[in-house]
């Protein structure tokens, strides 16, 4: 499959490995490179390995949350943008969840299941408004 976007380093964060695979597989066959990670202490292991241009990141991880990972992603100097994803649900007040995402500094939030056109034009679009 040709790429229609440009290659970028990304990041899945999700606590199934089987969204992880699927993800990978299809990011991949548009030119991405991609890592895997299933909680938040994994993910910022393979940041600190080498920082991908985007994270994707469900919300629920298990054990751990989304929101864990978008408070340390914004405590950095560098900024890595995130687009944060889920199946819709409630945070701890009842708010919703991809709101909720955003107000933890989500760059951009995409509700589960999503076409994969979509995700590609809003990474697209992501790392074009943090580049400036």
């Amino acid at each position: 499959m040709r790429p229609i976007t440009a290659s970028h380093r990304i990041l899945i964060v999700d606590d199934e490995s089987e969204v992880r695979d699927s993800l990978k597989t299809m990011l991949e066959s548009y030119g991405h490179a991609v890592a895997e990670a299933g909680s938040t202490t994994e993910a910022l292991t393979a940041i600190a390995a080498r920082r991908p241009d985007i994270v994707l990141t469900d919300i629920f991880l298990g054990d751990d949350d989304g929101y864990t990972l978008l408070n340390a992603l914004r405590a950095r100097e560098d900024k890595i943008p995130v687009v944060a994803m889920s199946g819709g649900g409630s945070g701890p007040g009842g708010e919703d969840v991809l709101s909720l995402a955003q107000q933890f500094g989500a760059a951009a939030v995409i509700g589960k299941p999503f076409r994969l056109k979509h995700l590609l034009e809003v990474i697209e679009r992501v790392i074009a408004e943090a580049a400036g």
